[in-house]
């Protein structure tokens, strides 16, 4: 708004310079003022030069009411004064025309450039008063008809002017929140492949890579061996390391493949998933899944699940937890519930200020299909997550 502010009212000047030079040549020999023709003259020149002060200066203070309030009480006082001195209000129906009275039209119009639309309104009531009140004070027995008419005429073209101010505000205002979520998204998609990163890391260092690290001991005490000396137990070790490694590795890259619900079903992916889970975690597994087949939004139920999954390992401690998954001809619903430490208040808020946004982007997904994710505290003790997802199957 601060940016649209500065160009309309540079757009604004350039407008009101154009209009005084084109007033000055048509006042100099089509309609001369009647009276103080000079000092007429020297208001218009003096009016001309702060807009092309406007035009070329830059204000740092420049808000996008002031751009629209300043320029409007210059507008009104230049045209009210001219109007007065000129003699434009008309005493009776007569064949005399001014132009100056036809500026008040104007004065609205440039407002509503700013995009203001309480100030373009202003500018409405402003421009009838001041031309209504400097008749009445110019003309000591005035056209009333004519004037009450264009003064009808000029509250026309401010309302007008309010409800284009209103409409374009609120597109320049859609455009600055779609720009501030794009921002927002591509931030959280930066974090997000960051967390993908470390979820990673952390499943190789903590699996994979200690078992090698194990069999890179037996190898070398293989080879450091003496002559004669018995082999077979680092042999053997060495083997069984180097299996639980492939065996790890084959897991975790079966974990992280973005086809393994549709390869293995959402059902036998999710059981899978928990009951590792279980294994790292030392906690009971209550599994129960009731879905008859695939649905929309199994990949999104199942990472999801992983979120839940991974904050019990890390932070929970559970001795229990119970998976409840429920898929109608509508709906998909997935619980998790645990036993461990629960969620203290405000947790989530705090983790996502950190950038930890696991659960938050897990949300943002649930919310963009139209469902919904809740994490809360159970008693005595544990956390309960459900995510609940709406779909239309194609059965």
């Amino acid at each position: 708004m601060r940016d649209n502010a500065w160009l309309a009212l540079r757009i604004q000047s350039a407008v009101r310079i154009g209009i005084t030079i084109a007033l000055f040549t048509m006042n100099m020999t089509v309609f001369p003022p009647r009276d103080h023709a000079f000092l007429i003259y020297a208001i218009m020149g003096s009016y001309a030069a702060v807009n092309l002060f406007l035009l070329l200066a830059h204000w740092n203070w420049l808000t996008p009411l002031r751009a629209a309030l300043w320029p409007m009480l210059i507008d009104l006082a230049a045209i009210t004064t001219v109007l007065a001195l000129s003699g434009g209000f008309p005493s009776a129906t007569s064949n005399y025309i001014t132009l100056f009275d036809d500026l008040y039209f104007l004065v609205p119009i440039v407002v509503a450039f700013q995009l203001v639309p309480h100030v373009t309104a202003l500018a409405g009531v402003a421009s009838v008063s001041a031309y209504l009140a400097a008749a009445a004070v110019a003309t000591a027995a005035p056209d009333w008809v004519y004037l009450v008419t264009h003064a009808c005429f000029i509250a026309m073209v401010a309302l007008c002017c309010v409800l284009f101010s209103a409409l374009q505000r609120s597109r320049v205002s859609t455009i600055a929140d779609l720009v501030q979520q794009r921002s927002v998204l591509l931030s959280q998609v930066i974090t997000l492949e960051e967390d993908e990163r470390r979820k990673i890391s952390e499943v190789l260092h903590d699996g994979a890579l200690q078992n090698i690290l194990a069999a890179k001991l037996d190898a070398e005490e293989i080879s450091q061996a003496g002559v004669g000396q018995a082999t077979e137990g680092s042999l053997f070790r060495l083997q069984s390391t180097l299996a639980d490694a492939a065996h790890q590795l084959r897991s975790s890259v079966t974990e992280l493949h973005p086809d393994q619900v549709k390869l293995a079903g959402l059902e036998r992916a999710l059981h899978s998933l928990f009951e590792k889970g279980a294994r790292r975690g030392g906690f009971e597994l209550d599994f129960t899944c009731q879905v008859s087949g695939p649905t929309p939004v199994d990949e999104i139920i199942f990472r999801a699940a992983g979120e839940f999954l991974s904050n019990i390992v890390k932070h929970a401690e559970a001795r229990r937890v119970q998976v409840r998954l429920i898929a109608t001809e509508e709906r998909v619903r997935l619980s998790v519930t645990d036993d461990g430490r629960g969620i203290a208040p405000g947790q989530l808020a705090a983790k996502a200020k950190e950038g930890h946004i696991g659960v938050s982007s897990q949300r943002v997904r649930a919310e963009g299909v139209g469902g919904r994710l809740t994490l809360e505290s159970v008693q005595p003790h544990g956390t309960a997550a459900v995510i609940e997802l709406p779909f239309q199957c194609d059965r």
